[in-house]
């Protein structure tokens, strides 16, 4: 005696939903998805904090340099402008030293020629007239 297979038909058989299991997966989805959320924005918030020290630091960094930039820069135009420095141009273009006493007057005058402006000099700071003389 063998026993003989016998199929069986399932196909108009339907499965009833568990209701239980449907309210678990919805109980893990409704506490897993904020406790992500929150995962990932702390994460993103402590990148966010990473990214923006290091850009403080350069901005550091520049600012230093900036700085040791225009304290080489103040001290080019002190030296530059220093008394004895202007002196020394001045002498190596030809000028020379006028007595505290004597007045330079340049005038300015719109000249057709493009001859430089004219200096009349006076002594006892008193203006030359018209002729040239003093007054």
């Amino acid at each position: 005696m063998y026993a003989q297979k016998k199929s069986i038909e399932n196909a108009h058989i339907v499965r009833e939903r568990d209701r239980q299991r449907f309210r678990e997966l919805f109980a893990v989805l409704a506490l897993g998805i904020p406790i992500g959320l929150f995962l990932l924005l702390f994460t993103w918030q402590n990148l966010e904090v990473i990214r923006l020290g290091h850009e403080a630091t350069n901005l550091q960094n520049q600012r230093k340099q900036i700085e040791n930039e225009n304290k080489a820069l103040q001290f080019q135009l002190d030296r530059l402008t220093s008394l004895h420095s202007v002196e020394q141009k001045a002498a190596a273009l030809g000028f020379e030293r006028t007595e505290p006493r004597v007045v330079v007057m340049v005038e300015r005058s719109p000249l057709a020629d493009g001859r430089s402006p004219t200096a009349r000099t006076t002594a006892n700071g008193q203006q030359p007239t018209a002729n040239g003389g003093s007054r």
